[in-house]
């Protein structure tokens, strides 16, 4: 399992946490940068991986909605690939 710690605790925007997920894992070259493309990866390239972020009462306390979309989407993808673990500590 490989894995990766990502720290909410300075996004400020979608804008740096997409920046921040294309610094911390090894996404594809064409991955899009929006939550249906982190779906996609962790669906279809992410076997193996434990992602573990924390800082979320923080973020989600600056960006609301869509961090609570990322938590969902997280879970979905975890739920469809059994290989992938995620989790969120505040």
């Amino acid at each position: 399992m490989t894995k990766y710690e990502i720290d909410l605790h300075e996004i400020y925007s979608a804008d740096d946490l997409q920046g921040l997920l294309e610094e911390t894992l090894p996404l594809p070259d064409y991955y899009g940068g929006t939550l249906d493309a982190l779906y996609d990866v962790l669906t279809e390239q992410s076997a193996g991986w434990s992602l573990h972020f924390t800082g979320c009462a923080e973020a989600e306390a600056v960006l609301g909605k869509y961090v609570r979309s990322l938590k969902r989407m997280c879970e979905r993808a975890a739920q469809e690939n059994e290989k992938l673990e995620v989790s969120f500590e505040d």
